[in-house]
Order: structure tokens, then C-alpha cells, then sequence
């Protein structure tokens, strides 16, 4: 039945398969992406915990694989070492420590936004097919139609036998558009809530950080500014 179509109906087919697959590489592949994440956001979790200092779980970090709070921790945490640094140089720290918290938490946030942009990487590809396949189905289920009625037109044959044929043909577009945009359009879903999920725990972390590292901050310059010569 598709072998005898239209060559039109064919293309139409024929894109249908291609954003079909499309669809389902991206979700497969987003599929093994979360998983590694969840895997490399346990090893993370494993290390960074209260009773360890800042500098112990640094150094543990750097041979972890990449994962979202990795690089969150890793980018504030450098950020800070070098803000205190500079501080220290010239004795100001204690005046700057709020110009730093304020540096840091800039830094975190916009590790957030650019690790929150690859985890919805492709994300608009599988919502673009979901909204695309049913109407490219319906242009060529349209179209196949309009062909069966021309035949009409010109046979002057009006028999349920002789235009059955031509309209099943044109609803096989439909059926292909709704196959491929039903997938699409679970899966975009399901990633779309897990990169939800994700962003908010990325966000809780960023807070948790920034705090925990304003406090060694504060705790750091009383204690510098303490051992000066009065």
C-alpha cells in the first residue's frame, strides 16, 4: 500500500520515519545521560559531607568523574580560594567578605543556569516532533485524500471499493504521525520532570554551599584579622 502511493505520501512517510528515529536516538541517549548523572551525583554525594573541610573534599573531587553538583562545587569553591587570596594580600578581608559572598553566589547561580541548559539539551528537539509529526500526518492524509476525490473526479467511479484504497492509503500518514509524536511527547515529559527535579536539588545545593562557605569565610577572616599585631 505504501510501495503504490503517491510520491508525495511517500516523502511524508518517509519524514515521518526520520523524525521517528530522531526521537528515539535523543531518548535513549538522554536515557544513558540521567543514569551516568545519577551514578556520578552519588559518588559526589559519597564525598561531600559536613565533618570533611572544604579543602578535603576539593582534592577528593578532582578524580570524580563530571557531574552537575561537581561542577558547581568545583567552580564557587575556586572562586572562593581566589577571592580569599586576594583578600588576604591586602588585609581587607573582613571589608570584602560581603562583596564575596555576593561574587560567589553569582558564580553559583550561574553554574546552575549552564549546567541546567545541557541536562535540557535536546529536550526541544522531541517537543518539536511531538507538536510537528500529527500535522505532517494530517497534510498527507489531507493530500491523499484530495488525490482519491480528483480520481473520482476523473473515473466518474464512486463505489466504496474504488476510493477505499486511496483513503486507507492517506490514513496510514495519520497513523505514522501519531506514532512517531507519541513517544516523542512521553519522553519530553518524563526528561522535562527528571531535569526539574534535578534543577531544584542543583538549587537547594547552591544555596546550601554558599552558606556553608560565607560562614568559613567569616570564620577565616575573624581569625586572620584576630592574629594580627594590635
Amino acid at each position: 500500500m505504501v510501495l503504490g502511493g503517491t510520491v508525495l505520501g511517500q516523502l511524508v512517510l518517509v519524514s515521518l520515519l526520520f523524525l521517528s528515529v530522531l526521537s528515539w536516538a535523543i531518548i535513549l541517549g538522554k536515557s544513558r545521560q540521567l543514569k551516568r548523572l545519577d551514578q556520578n551525583n552519588q559518588l559526589f554525594w559519597s564525598i561531600f559531607e559536613p565533618d570533611l573541610r572544604m579543602k578535603e573534599i576539593g582534592q577528593q573531587l578532582k578524580d570524580l568523574p563530571s557531574s552537575p553538583f561537581r561542577e558547581i562545587f568545583q567552580r564557587t569553591y575556586s572562586e572562593a580560594v581566589e577571592s580569599t587570596r586576594r583578600a588576604n594580600e591586602k588585609s581587607i578581608g573582613k571589608a570584602m567578605l560581603p562583596h564575596i559572598t555576593v561574587r560567589l553566589q553569582r558564580i553559583t547561580d550561574r553554574s546552575i543556569l549552564e549546567q541546567g541548559a545541557l541536562l535540557e539539551s535536546r529536550l526541544s528537539s522531541l517537543a518539536t516532533i511531538s507538536s510537528a509529526s500529527p500535522f505532517i500526518g494530517l497534510f498527507g492524509t489531507v493530500m491523499g485524500i484530495i488525490d482519491s476525490f480528483q480520481s473520482i473526479g476523473t473515473t466518474g467511479v464512486t463505489s466504496l471499493a474504488a476510493v477505499a484504497p486511496g483513503i486507507s492509503e492517506a490514513l496510514i500518514a495519520t497513523a505514522a504521525g501519531l506514532l512517531a509524536a507519541i513517544p516523542a511527547l512521553m519522553g519530553y515529559n518524563h526528561f522535562r520532570n527528571r531535569t526539574r527535579l534535578l534543577g531544584n536539588s542543583m538549587r537547594d545545593f547552591g544555596s546550601e554551599l554558599s552558606n556553608r562557605l560565607e560562614w568559613i569565610l567569616h570564620e577565616q577572616f575573624a581569625a586572620s584579622r584576630e592574629r594580627q599585631p594590635q
